[in-house]
């Protein structure tokens, strides 16, 4: 008997631990559910004010310090983008007239080319001219042009003249250019650009000068009392020049040419005063007189269009 109620006892003992075990645990459920609940339900007792202080309070997280370097991050930002920016305008504002390939500056053909000059002679250390004269040409072509040229001299006998025949005893041959006068061809031979300090583009040519006159002479007597006399000698030139372009109708103009000519001089045994015979005794000798000269030139009609694109 004894054995049956303790296993009885131990029976029931589990059956309460288990039922109290289950209840626990519906306890649990229960409890899981009703929070659920809870916040599953619109709280429909407590309504909200949308100008409530505290919400505002409390969504306004925005840190000064982090606004301020924000401003200035952005400051900084704006004003490379400005830099850089006038930077590009005025790189394009500097380049913006200046063309790689510009176009000749001046066209020449079926114009007339009007050029004032003055010039000096180089080869003669005795005596020295001063030329004062022109040339007008009419351009065939962009490159060949024909024309007349001529100058007036002046003399001016330097001291080496006086001294010479100081030293030797014996008075130099002189002669005195009076004109010369020529018909002219000249060939523009090449033709560049260059920039000048990267501001302006100069354009410029080279131009050769071949043409056929006559210069006039006069014989400088070594005795004062001696008549002179003139000559008029056939005169082949040949020379070169340089010139700029200025604008559409101006240039500036250069060069250098030799007047070559059969002259005729003083005998250094001449007795007789008069010209006549002077002349008649005369010793020839071939002449290069080398002159050096500079002008404008200008071109009419003043202005011209292209017919062709750039």
């Amino acid at each position: 008997m004894k054995t049956w109620a303790i296993v009885l006892s131990a029976l029931f003992a589990t059956w309460t631990l288990t039922g109290v075990t289950a209840a626990h645990a519906r306890g649990a459920d229960d409890d899981i559910i009703m929070e659920e609940d809870d916040t599953s339900k619109p709280a429909e007792d407590t309504p909200t004010d949308a100008t409530d202080p505290a919400a505002t309070d409390v969504t306004d997280t925005t840190d000064p310090a982090a606004t301020e370097s924000t401003d200035a991050a952005a400051a900084v930002a704006d004003d490379e983008k400005s830099l850089k920016k006038g930077d590009d305008e005025d790189a394009r504002s500097y380049w913006s007239d200046i063309k790689v390939v510009p176009r000749k500056l001046i066209l020449k053909q079926n114009r007339v080319e009007l050029i004032p000059y003055m010039g000096v002679t180089l080869n003669d250390n005795l005596i020295r001219h001063i030329a004062f004269g022109g040339e007008f040409g009419y351009y065939m072509s962009d490159a060949m042009s024909i024309g007349v040229g001529g100058h007036m001299y002046t003399k001016q006998q330097t001291d080496r003249a006086y001294l010479t025949g100081l030293q030797q005893r014996v008075l130099p041959t002189l002669n005195q250019y009076l004109y010369t006068a020529t018909l002219n061809v000249n060939y523009e031979a090449a033709y560049g650009k260059f920039a000048f300090h990267n501001k302006k583009i100069l354009q410029w040519g080279i131009f050769l000068s071949g043409g056929l006159g006559v210069t006039g002479t006069e014989v400088i007597p070594r005795n004062a009392a001696h008549e002179p006399w003139t000559n008029m000698n056939i005169t082949i030139q040949v020379g070169a020049g340089f010139r700029v372009f200025i604008n559409q109708w101006l240039t500036l103009w250069g060069g250098v040419r030799n007047y070559m000519m059969q002259d005729k001089f003083e005998n250094s045994n001449r007795t007789q005063p008069e010209a006549d015979v002077g002349e008649k005794n005369a010793a020839a000798r071939f002449i290069n007189n080398l002159v050096f000269q500079v002008g404008v030139s200008v071109f009419f009609p003043t202005s011209f269009e292209y017919t062709t694109f750039k």
